[in-house]
């Protein structure tokens, strides 16, 4: 039987099509595609035809297979071994299934590691990082990246052109930091080309302070905890550019030998930031993640914003590459969903315009630290509980897939997200409570309700297409992007700022003469003292009514006459008392709002409510019960929304008009919603 495979296989290889040759209709892959990590290297061929029966039951529309199989393919330096490989592929043709192939370069295999220990990565500690993990190779290591092309040039020659391969992921769940000496030497390689001479770069860490003035390069250190803020900003930016660098040199190894069509993309890892992820989306074609997490119940607010993130990077429809089958391994709780959860994250990603959906993983593995990880069977291949679930989700994204094929999710606001804030607040918190991470996404969440959908943006360079955009945290902010955002507001846009704004430049200096930095002349305003109030609820009110804040609180000092106060301490240290925390101003043919201080849910959802009003923003369905989300796409055969019920009862809503029912069949003007209940309606 395996032998008849490879016989197939290899046939079907030799009939591929020439470069620039038309592709079957099928290797475009479903409208909305559906699939699971499938590791046949695992288990024998005895078990393929069962597992891919069971897959293709469950609606599966791909596999994605290889990412961690370097060993099998490349079990001795040079020799190869793909027969193994052919024969899976084939098999899953067979059931009608199109195929991703991962690059394995996540996990060297040991002879490489052995024979070439210099290309292992290095803690922070100093110590080299060991075999039996994954990601433990250096990304700054020419050699390494030598290994990698060589692997990954190999998997395109072979499957590249092969029918129903849809694509290929470069690696997996790139991140990690390492400081030996070829990354050492890169880095001082890398300042040295950003710099041009040693003094600049003093001057823009100012290291006159504590005496850090460097007189070469090779003096300069590798960050810790305690260094200088500018260090820390560029060893970032510098590992950010060297996992772009990395991934090119693969990326260059497959594009020459894949058909017209094929997509290459990498499945980065959710709330992570220990790099840019967006500079190194940049070269691909198709943006994917891998959707994680560790509490009882999902935030939709969270959820939502990493969806538009990652759409954001390049502007275009992303996929899920990797979620969780019923429960995770490596958090301090690793619940287990609740039952409907899986099928509403599901349909909660298609509405944020994820053209592809797939589960981590089909089978457990036998051992290894991932092996309590949740799966769609058992470890013998029998479906677990959560396989109907994922099956009822498999038929209604078959039902489905042609009303949304070539749609786009509707943004008619903007949220301005960027890797240098969250790095530069992470580091220098001032106070253990403060998150960066939570301040985005609760703006996010105040946004929602008021929105159609958000366009999450890299940078204040696409702001002219919206009407309102919100800024939470810009705290290191260039001259340039102070430009653009004063640009768009004297233009007619509507932009609201959240507290810490403007705070550093992008060398992580404070800007001078203080905070907001170059947006002072937009705002009219200035901070001139930042307090950490004590817990408790910090009292404000102003024309719109009482608010609460805390955590965080600016006192804002007026510039310019026409500023419009919003909102005023009340009380507090002594040293809030009656001064401005929140105001707003018209500039040109628009209007700016900086809110100080870091608001409750209630106060926080009132303000980005009245922005929203003012700038004329109005959402799809108005009014929704707390706890329903509702997205829409837009395509060529008109719009379909998606409202999900993520609160604990049942809800009724009365929609303005009659709509297509895609998963009931019919029309209705009302829909019931259980708790993680799934609405997807048409109207062309």
């Amino acid at each position: 039987m395996l032998r008849r495979l490879v016989v197939a296989l290899a046939l079907t290889l030799a009939a591929a099509p020439p470069a620039g040759a038309a592709l079957p209709a099928a290797t475009a892959g479903a409208a909305l595609n559906y699939g699971v990590s499938w590791y046949p290297e695992q288990r024998g061929p005895e078990t393929w035809d069962a597992d891919l029966r069971l897959i293709r039951a469950a609606g599966f529309t791909f596999v994605r297979v290889g990412e961690f199989a370097w060993a099998r393919m490349e079990p001795r330096e040079g020799a190869y071994d793909f027969a193994w490989l052919d024969a899976a592929i084939a098999a899953a043709r067979a059931h009608g299934l199109d195929i991703v192939i991962g690059t394995p370069t996540a996990a060297p295999p040991v002879w490489l590691t052995q024979k070439y220990p210099e290309v292992l990565g290095v803690d922070a500690a100093g110590k080299p990082l060991r075999h039996g993990a994954r990601r433990h190779a250096s990304v700054a290591s020419l050699l390494y990246r030598d290994k990698a092309r060589g692997i990954a040039t190999r998997l395109a020659e072979r499957y590249g052109r092969a029918p129903r391969i849809l694509g290929f992921q470069v690696d997996n769940e790139y991140g990690r930091e390492t400081f030996d000496p070829a990354a050492v030497r890169a880095w001082h390689a890398w300042l040295a080309a950003k710099y041009k001479t040693i003094d600049a770069l003093n001057k823009a860490w100012f290291t006159v302070a504590w005496s850090q003035t460097y007189s070469d390069w090779a003096q300069v250190p590798v960050p810790d905890e305690r260094d200088n803020p500018g260090l820390a900003l560029d060893w970032l930016r510098f590992f950010s550019e060297a996992w772009r660098d990395y991934q090119q040199v693969q990326i260059d190894a497959i594009r020459p030998h894949l058909a017209p069509g094929r997509f290459i993309t990498h499945n980065y890892t959710g709330r992570y930031d220990n790099f840019d992820f967006g500079l190194t989306a940049q070269p691909l074609d198709l943006v994917s993640w891998d959707w994680y997490f560790g509490e009882p119940v999902v935030d939709p607010a969270d959820a939502g914003f990493l969806h538009d993130m990652y759409r954001g990077f390049l502007d275009r429809n992303v996929w899920v590459m990797e979620t969780a089958a019923g429960n995770t391994n490596w958090a301090e709780r690793n619940y287990t969903e609740p039952k409907g959860e899986l099928r509403a994250k599901a349909w909660q990603a298609v509405g944020h315009g994820a053209d592809g959906y797939a589960f981590w993983v089909w089978r457990p593995t036998l051992n290894g630290i991932e092996q309590f990880h949740g799966a769609l069977t058992d470890a013998g291949g029998r479906p677990a509980p959560v396989y109907a679930e994922a099956a009822q989700v498999g038929r209604e994204l078959a039902g489905v897939g042609e009303a949304v094929r070539g749609s786009v999710p509707v943004a008619d606001v903007a949220l301005l997200h960027d890797y240098p804030s969250r790095w530069a607040l992470r580091r220098m918190t001032m106070t253990r409570d403060y998150d960066a991470w939570k301040v985005f996404t609760s703006w996010y969440g105040a946004l929602k309700p008021v929105a159609t959908g958000i366009a999450v943006l890299r940078g204040p360079d696409r702001l002219a297409r919206y009407k309102l955009v919100v800024a939470p945290a810009l705290h290191v902010m260039t001259a340039a992007d102070a430009a653009a955002l004063s640009a768009y507001v004297r233009g007619g846009g509507h932009l609201v700022l959240g507290p810490r704004s403007g705070v550093k430049d992008e060398s992580g200096s404070l800007w001078e003469p203080g905070q907001p930095g170059p947006l002072a002349a937009l705002i009219g305003a200035h901070v001139d003292q930042a307090n950490i109030p004590p817990p408790g609820a910090l009292a404000l009110d102003g024309p719109a009514g009482p608010a609460a804040a805390s955590i965080w609180a600016e006192r804002l000092a007026i510039d310019a006459p026409d500023v419009e106060v919003r909102l005023r301490y009340v009380g507090g240290d002594g040293w809030l008392d009656g001064l401005p925390g929140v105001v707003s101003r018209k500039v040109g043919k628009g209007r700016v709002t900086y809110i100080g201080a870091l608001l409750d849910t209630p106060s926080l959802r009132r303000e980005i409510g009245a922005a929203a009003t003012a700038a004329q923003v109005v959402p799809q369905f108005p009014g929704l019960p707390d706890g329903v989300e509702a997205t829409t796409r837009e395509g060529p055969r008109g719009r379909v929304h998606v409202l999900v019920n993520w609160g604990t009862t049942p809800v009724t809503i009365g929609l303005p008009r009659a709509y297509r029912d895609l998963l009931a069949g019919g029309t209705t003007d009302r829909l019931t919603l259980p708790r993680f209940g799934v609405a997807v309606l048409g109207e062309r």
